[in-house]
């Protein structure tokens, strides 16, 4: 297969551009500070935009505070956001003079805009809840799903997790999507110097032997997805040959499988949609689950 096709994405390339979403939420210093770092690795383009509270709440707050001057006002808190943040990309890297927005937009319509031209839309991905979605309307899955491009959720890590040599991890099912999240999960590897670990969700698990009333040989199973999902990676290995892989095949909840390795993991690396008994479920409850509560960045590659 050597030489026969071109897995790669561009995502992390020379000439790549990020979109950075900021909203003033606690997440806002891990998100640029990760990004920053990042993009000085690969030389990427860096967007930060502001995203605005939602009308509804502005004029709340308009009343609340008895001022119509309330959008005003938060714009210059949005400006002062991006200050503070255009700062931390210069401590990553001196050299880089991020573009800088306050974005009105909704959510879903400034995920489709910055994915005209954005090769990867970062956002943050701190604790949800009603009164937080009420504030900015800034829904992380409503970003994830209104996206063309991959999209990036950035969670913080663990304190007492490994170091920077913790690994990317994918999930494969081998649906186009699965693909494509394959790819990208061999540059990041490639980019982050780190270990890749493929992963097969397999159809069954082993504590599900009593409801098929027959003996199950399991290693045998076991044996055989691997040797499928290897054959899935192999035609990666010749753009990426210093990637060191590992394949593995587990029979599980997708969810719990994922969110388990997302512990020791560096980056989870997931598609957006697929054919595959784990796509489908990857776009539903497990991707909310993921991008919501995995303990560490989410990629879901669209």
């Amino acid at each position: 297969m050597k030489g026969t096709m071109n897995n790669k994405t561009g995502l992390l390339t020379r000439g790549a551009h990020f979109t950075v979403v900021i909203d003033g939420s606690p997440t806002d210093s891990g998100v640029v500070s990760w990004s920053a770092a990042l993009a000085h690795k690969t030389g990427a383009q860096l967007d930060l935009v502001y995203t605005m509270p939602t009308s509804g709440w502005s004029a709340a707050m308009a009343a609340s505070l008895e001022t119509s001057d309330y959008p005003s006002q938060i714009r210059q808190r949005g400006q002062q956001h991006l200050d503070d943040a255009t700062r931390l990309v210069r401590e990553a890297d001196p050299d880089t003079e991020p573009s800088t927005s306050v974005s009105e937009l909704s959510p879903a319509r400034l995920a489709e805009k910055a994915a005209e031209h954005a090769t990867m839309l970062i956002v943050g991905g701190g604790e949800s809840g009603p009164l937080r979605d009420v504030v900015f309307g800034n829904s992380t899955i409503t970003m994830v799903n209104a996206a063309t491009c991959p999209v990036l959720v950035w969670r913080p890590k663990r304190e007492d997790s490994p170091g920077e040599a913790r690994p990317v991890v994918v999930g494969v099912d081998g649906s186009e999507h699965s693909k494509r999240a394959l790819a990208a999960a061999f540059e990041l590897a490639n980019v982050l110097e780190v270990e890749l670990l493929a992963v097969h969700i397999g159809a069954v698990h082993e504590t599900d032997e009593l409801d098929y009333g027959t003996s199950i040989d399991w290693q045998h199973l076991r044996e055989a997805e691997r040797k499928w999902l290897q054959n899935i990676v192999e035609p990666y290995r010749a753009d990426y040959p210093s990637v060191a892989v590992e394949a593995l095949s587990v029979g599980a909840s997708a969810a719990r499988e994922l969110r388990a390795l997302s512990a020791t993991a560096q980056i989870l690396v997931v598609g957006s949609r697929g054919h595959g008994r784990v796509a489908g479920l990857l776009l539903g409850s497990v991707s909310h689950n993921l991008v919501h509560h995995a303990e560490c960045p989410v990629l879901v590659v669209h």
